[in-house]
């Protein structure tokens, strides 16, 4: 027997059996790898494997499930078109995925996503169809006559789009299933309108077709992690340089500090010792101002880095997840929220308005943690001048992150946060509530965690307040209330009153 007689006896031989193994090797592989890394072209090349493999095992004889199939061989004949149904949308959505068509061509993603769901719905009413009132014509007709050309005008036009995606993968994917599609064409024109026994000597095409298929697209897959692993390592370069920068500046601001608060209380030390008692008083109470006055800006120093380093933790979030588009958009968000963090250390004080910008920043950022979202509202009350009304940077801040941390991520359901702004007489009174699980709760959880986290950031903003409040002669404060009477608006508040009457 020459080796043509051999692949003509592919269903007999054990050449069938070795190409669905392969494909059931290659689908509990991936579909590991999918778990290990939560990308989706594995999961859906996972799903194609395997349906391959359990469409083609069927044909393969002498094998240990061929009683299965001839004894309940109805069942498996309904299931042919079903399975050739699922075969080719599970294959798109690996297209979709593979080729980033998310990215280069969002509205064709949307327009087919919304076609599979739809077409599925239809086709899983007429597969039910067919046991509950004979609908099997129905279903037959409704897959040859509409599903086979729609899918027949994607593939062409998905062929021009995977041309034109410029992805390194795209003629991995054009050579595999032009190959299956051309050894199908091939197959189908020998075998039509022969009995089975004809046909099945030819079943070496299609089985070599895909053993070459599944190789291209395995390949492709190879390249395609690569290039994830190296973005997500670019990513994260640029994150950990971001963050170094952010320290050296820490580091720099405040061995600057230190050196003028040594200088300035050593002028004190000598004006005390050397001057008349009232000049001494006067220039006295000048320098204990900018001592003050150099506190805060240490105090803010401190604020900073560790309120950036939790921003950058959010940003974490998208990497694991292997998102690199929202990685970057939100890098994007970091950066300006940097820039804005930067320029206001410089300042004493910054506008009402600049710290709320700052801090609408800052949510959208701690927002990525939360897989429903975070529902986040600024209301400002009629009338209220918001660049007028100064405050120290970042006093929000620290009770934003608790309300996140603490309130918050504990919470099952609708998550929110509301800024309120408004007047009470003459003062300025700026409230922050979330619907979080209040602070009782949350100290409970924290009780039982392993590791202790101690917060500096309301014990920061007190410290801040006092010296702001002894620099401007103002009387800033702030009370925190419990909101526990009624379960369905639960949560924390904390209310500033900016009260700018000197004392």
């Amino acid at each position: 027997m020459n080796y043509p007689e051999i692949l003509k006896n592919s269903n007999f031989n054990g050449l069938g059996w070795g190409v669905t193994s392969v494909l059931f090797y290659l689908s509990l592989y991936h579909f590991v790898l999918f778990i290990k890394s939560r990308e989706k072209f594995y999961l859906f090349y996972s799903l194609y494997a395997l349906i391959n493999g359990i469409n083609l095992i069927q044909r393969v004889k002498g094998v240990f499930v061929e009683n299965i199939y001839t004894e309940f061989s109805d069942f498996f004949i309904h299931l042919n078109f079903p399975i050739q149904f699922a075969s080719f949308l599970i294959f798109s959505f690996f297209l979709i995925e593979i080729l980033n068509f998310r990215k280069h061509f969002p509205k064709f993603t949307s327009f087919f996503t919304y076609y599979a769901l739809i077409t599925s719905s239809i086709f899983g009413v007429l597969v039910l169809g067919r046991y509950l009132w004979d609908g099997y014509d129905m279903m037959r007709g409704y897959y040859i006559l509409v599903f086979m050309p729609c899918t027949l005008i994607f593939l062409i036009y998905g062929i021009y789009l995977t041309i034109k995606t410029g992805e390194k993968v795209r003629y991995f994917i054009l050579a595999g299933y032009l190959i299956l599609g051309i050894s199908s064409f091939i197959f189908a024109s020998l075998t039509f309108g022969k009995d089975i026994s004809f046909t099945n000597k030819y079943y070496y095409i299609f089985y070599l077709a895909v053993l070459a298929e599944n190789f291209l697209y395995t390949y492709a897959l190879a390249i395609k992690q690569r290039e994830v692993y190296t973005d997500k390592f670019q990513i994260q370069t640029l994150l950990v340089e971001k963050l170094q920068e952010n320290e050296d500046l820490r580091e720099r601001l405040n061995e600057n500090l230190r050196n003028e608060l040594k200088l300035k209380e050593s002028q004190i030390s000598f004006l005390e010792a050397d001057a008349e008692e009232h000049r001494v008083a006067k220039l006295s109470a000048d320098y204990e101002k900018q001592i003050t006055l150099l506190h805060l800006q240490s105090l803010r120093s401190q604020m900073n880095p560790h309120f950036i380093f939790n921003a950058l933790n959010s940003i974490k979030v998208f990497l694991i997840e292997s998102d690199k588009e929202n990685a970057i958009l939100y890098l994007n968000k970091f950066a300006k929220l940097i820039r804005m963090v930067l320029e206001s250390s410089r300042e004493f004080k910054i506008s009402l308005g600049e710290e709320l910008d700052i801090a609408k920043l800052y949510i959208s950022l701690e927002a990525i943690r939360f897989e429903d979202g975070l529902d986040f509202t600024i209301d400002v009350e009629r009338g209220i001048n918001l660049r007028d009304t100064k405050v120290p940077p970042l006093v929000f801040q620290p009770f934003l992150e608790n309300a996140v941390w603490h309130g918050l991520m504990p919470k099952k359901g609708p998550k929110s946060i509301l800024i309120r702004v408004y007047k009470v007489d003459h003062d300025v009174v700026v409230s922050i509530r979330d619907n979080g699980v209040g602070r009782a709760a949350s100290m409970k959880i924290k009780s039982t965690q392993t590791i202790q986290k101690q917060s500096i950031g309301i014990s920061l903003s007190s410290d801040r307040l006092k010296f702001f409040n002894e620099s401007e002669k103002f009387n800033y404060h702030f009370l925190i209330l419990d909101h526990e009477d009624n379960s369905s608006e639960k949560g924390t508040e904390v209310v500033f009153y900016l009260n700018q009457i000197h004392i």
